[in-house]
């Protein structure tokens, strides 16, 4: 009964995908809401498997700062019409300390397949505009249960920090965006797992009956305009040469 069901349900979810290649953006143009995720990354893991580090300086540092960050990080995704926009939840001051909050702006525009993001990273502010990046995905054979939605696996893969991402979609959301930039599968993403674990950004809410959806995009975007390739080769040279290093450099850049 239960491998009928998956059967079932993959069948489901290849017919959704066939309509979602079939329709294009107008499977989704009535779709709009705002998601809260919630980011979680669990440096010690990924502390762990740098080529450097041995046991006894994991063991220290996870010691240190094993609770550090332990209640992750909330983020909003606003969608509508085929356009999302992706930004953390700006932090309340606390106890009168006012959180220094690095700009990180992912917009995607589905229906002409373009983004552009505002991320500040190693001390610069950049603007990257272009065509949206084309990911493999792979479906793969297993379901579970997301903020009440029934989502599918999928799997791919980032060549720039050498990580596998899976994603967990729910088909019944027709909108094919995710938290972190990712989309391209024939449902809302509403959990993002980094290298089984290291990272994982899962929704906690998912608001879809919000009639007044509006994208914050800025009026004026600053920033260095750079293009994907280049920014891409600025992280990868930075991640190799600083393990290279011998340092963490995720504490520096997003993992």
């Amino acid at each position: 009964m239960i491998i009928y069901s998956i059967v079932m349900i993959q069948k489901k979810i290849l017919l959704g995908f066939l309509i979602f290649i079939i329709g294009g953006s107008l499977y989704a143009q009535d779709v709009k809401g705002v998601v809260t995720y919630n980011r979680k990354t669990d440096y010690i893991s990924i502390i762990s498997k740098l080529p450097h580090m041995t046991k006894e300086e994991v063991d220290r540092m996870s010691l240190t700062w094993g609770n550090w960050a332990s209640e992750g990080r909330d983020h909003h995704l606003f969608f509508k019409k085929n356009k999302s926009l992706y930004q953390p939840k700006k932090r309340e001051n606390d106890n009168g300390y006012s959180w220094k909050q690095d700009q990180f702006v992912l917009i995607r525009d589905y229906k002409n397949k373009e983004r552009e993001d505002v991320i500040e990273t190693l001390g610069n502010l950049y603007h990257i505009k272009g065509p949206l990046v084309k990911r493999k995905w792979k479906i793969l054979n297993e379901i579970r249960e997301i903020a009440g939605y029934l989502c599918m696996k999928a799997e791919t893969y980032n060549p720039i920090k050498d990580q596998t991402i899976h994603a967990w979609f729910a088909d019944g959301i027709t909108f094919s965006g995710g938290p972190e930039g990712f989309g391209g599968l024939p449902g809302l993403i509403l959990e993002i797992d980094i290298n089984n674990g290291d990272a994982v950004i899962t929704a906690t809410s998912v608001d879809l009956d919000r009639e007044d959806v509006t994208l914050p995009i800025p009026k004026k975007i600053k920033g260095k305009k750079i293009t994907e390739e280049k920014f891409d080769a600025i992280i990868k040279k930075y991640v190799k040469e600083t393990i290279e290093g011998k340092k963490n450099p995720y504490w520096r850049v997003r993992y």
